[in-house]
């Protein structure tokens, strides 16, 4: 039942992509309520994203391949920065660096957990 004063909302998603999040909700062993935990993400999320913006207004992320993140960088008169997983450390096309703030804000991104280490990779 809803709290007085406190409107919600109910979120339509496909079971698959439920059953993923009701198992990573198990697999934290929590107190927390599915809902509240899955707010308690979102909210991270958002804050997240608003901080990138903040700390690096001149990257854009572009997208990514198997083993790497593709940026934007507008300091670079808007150069896409390849910043690839190779031997498990993240490194940096243009700066041949693991230390930069491209590796950084890739850290940041959602997308990093999709990049696949080819030295690693168990699917091969």
């Amino acid at each position: 039942m809803a709290r007085e004063g406190v409107k919600q909302i109910n979120i339509t998603m496909a079971k698959k992509t439920h059953d993923i999040i009701r198992k990573a909700w198990e697999v934290e062993k929590t107190d927390k309520k599915l809902s509240s935990w899955v707010l308690e993400i979102l909210l991270l999320y958002t804050e997240k994203e608003k901080w990138l913006k903040k700390y690096a207004p001149h990257l854009v992320y572009v997208g990514i391949d198997k083993n790497g993140i593709l940026l934007r960088d507008r300091h670079l008169k808007d150069s896409i920065v390849e910043v690839k997983l190779l031997d498990n450390r993240l490194w940096c096309q243009v700066c041949k660096e693991k230390n930069c703030m491209h590796i950084f804000y890739s850290i940041g991104l959602s997308h990093i957990a999709k990049v696949v280490d080819p030295e690693r990779d168990i699917h091969k």
